[in-house]
């Protein structure tokens, strides 16, 4: 009976990983622990720079897409310019067409050529 009792006991020893760790194996799964705990931190870091960097390409097209519309504002508006400064040359030269006095030359009394 007590050979029996001693080997369940023994049985159920193995089976249950509780043993004591030394200082040294303590130490060693500690460290283990750092690194996974550091590769996981530098992943999560590396995930939130792609992240950023991600938002940072889409706040630049958006700035560059309003640059391209700006210009053409801008084009579209020294285009308008130029198009009143030519409407308000040509008013100008028709107030000072009309403003002139006409030189109608007289007629001349037109005398029946004689034939020979």
């Amino acid at each position: 009976m007590f050979a029996s009792t001693t080997l369940t006991l023994i049985t159920e020893a193995a089976d249950k990983p509780h043993k004591k760790m030394t200082l040294a194996e303590k130490g060693e799964q500690a460290r283990q622990e750092s690194v996974e705990l550091e590769q996981t931190q530098l992943q999560k870091a590396r995930e939130a720079a792609k992240a950023t960097s991600e938002r940072e390409q889409k706040a630049l097209a958006k700035v560059e897409s309003n640059d391209w519309e700006a210009q053409q504002l801008e084009k579209a508006r020294s285009q308008s310019d130029e198009r009143l400064t030519r409407q308000q040359k040509y008013l100008q030269q028709a107030q000072e067409a009309a403003t002139q006095t006409r030189k109608i030359p007289k007629e001349t009394s037109i005398e029946p050529l004689e034939s020979e």
